[in-house]
């Protein structure tokens, strides 16, 4: 079977932290049936005057099942899981699965407005004059047409050790048609240009997290990260220490950083789950390539992922060359791009091309 991926344009007024919408082909969990009449009261014997008979008790409403997942769609895909027929005995079924993953058990989650909504004009800063929260400088990009009433998704992506806080920015491609009206973009960078990111980072988050959700509208339920090299370290650190608060990741191009061991999630104690993208190049030169299936294995254990996987379509060439991972828990699926994108002066260990558009149309499904 193949996921059909689609690119989604959102025009919503909802933003959220942003992942491909597949064409779901899982059926939905069953609505349940209604309970039955209780049976009538019988007449009371006649005597003088028959005493009334007593009235019986109305049969229980059966609980509703939820509704299907939603897929994530395919290019040219269809949309996600269907409703499914009325459950059995009154009973609520399972959440429906999909060929790509779905997007959240019972369908999406509602909106979750951060505290930073109706606060008008608030400062943004740009990569010239950065804003700074806990020894880090970042600056934000708000949707055309911010409307401080109503909450956005935010995409936070990290740039690469030795790079500019602009270069995310620049070469990411979320500032192009699509997420540039959809999503708030945030653009952080490590305290240490020359060290990149690495574990001395990771306190810096949650007052990132505070202040970000402060002062924009942003739809906590989602929030999503991706990086590249360090910034793909820091991501994928992230999505295990913060998944309370992060829905979706694409660590990229990573390597093993000292305290975070990718063997046993259970060791790492992570908050909650996340969907995961992870991205690396087959021939990496830089990393090499040996920690992409560690950092892969990592989330597919935490997701409790079977071993099986589905190619995406539209994404099986060598460039991009992703799988999405069977049997992980409902709305957190795993997926894994090894991929030959020369990218990054011909040492396989950049950014690849196929990435922003992957993650908006995956993304823009939750």
């Amino acid at each position: 079977m193949m996921i059909h991926l689609r690119r989604v344009r959102i025009v919503a007024a909802g933003l959220a932290l942003t992942v491909v919408a597949c064409n779901g082909s899982g059926v939905g969990t069953q609505d349940g049936a209604a309970g039955t009449t209780g049976a009538a009261g019988t007449t009371g014997a006649a005597g003088t005057t028959g005493a009334a008979g007593t009235t019986g008790a109305a049969g229980t409403t059966g609980a509703g099942g939820r509704g299907g997942a939603t897929g994530a769609a395919g290019t040219g895909g269809g949309g996600g899981g269907t409703t499914g027929t009325a459950g059995r005995g009154g009973s609520g079924g399972g959440a429906g699965s999909s060929a790509a993953g779905s997007a959240g058990s019972g369908g999406k989650a509602p909106v979750n407005p951060s505290s930073g909504c109706n606060k008008a004009n608030p400062a943004t800063g740009s990569s010239g004059s950065p804003l700074t929260v806990s020894g880090h400088q970042y600056y934000v990009k708000l949707p055309t047409g911010y409307d401080a009433s109503k909450a956005y998704p935010v995409m936070i992506m990290l740039n690469p050790t030795g790079n500019p806080i602009s270069w995310a920015e620049q070469n990411a491609g979320f500032e192009t048609t699509g997420p540039k009206e959809a999503w708030i973009r945030a653009y952080p960078t490590m305290a240490n240009n020359a060290n990149g990111w690495g574990a001395g980072d990771v306190s810096f988050f949650q007052p990132f997290y505070d202040q970000i959700t402060a002062s924009y509208c942003i739809d906590k339920a989602r929030v999503f990260a991706s990086g590249e090299s360090s910034g793909g370290d820091f991501v994928s650190i992230l999505g295990c220490e913060y998944g309370d608060k992060i829905r979706a990741t694409a660590p990229c191009s990573t390597k093993a950083v000292n305290g975070y061991a990718l063997d046993v999630p259970i060791k790492r104690q992570c908050k909650g789950e996340v969907t995961a993208v992870v991205i690396h190049g087959k021939n990496d030169n830089v990393v090499g390539p040996a920690n992409g299936p560690k950092t892969r294995d990592f989330y597919a254990a935490l997701n409790h992922c079977g071993t099986t996987t589905m190619p995406v379509s539209g994404y099986t060439d060598t460039l991009s060359n992703c799988v999405m991972y069977q049997g992980c828990d409902a709305g957190f699926p795993v997926y894994w791009c090894n991929h030959t994108d020369p990218n990054y002066s011909n040492t396989n260990h950049g950014w690849p091309a196929f990435a922003n558009k992957f993650l908006w149309a995956l993304f823009s499904t939750y």
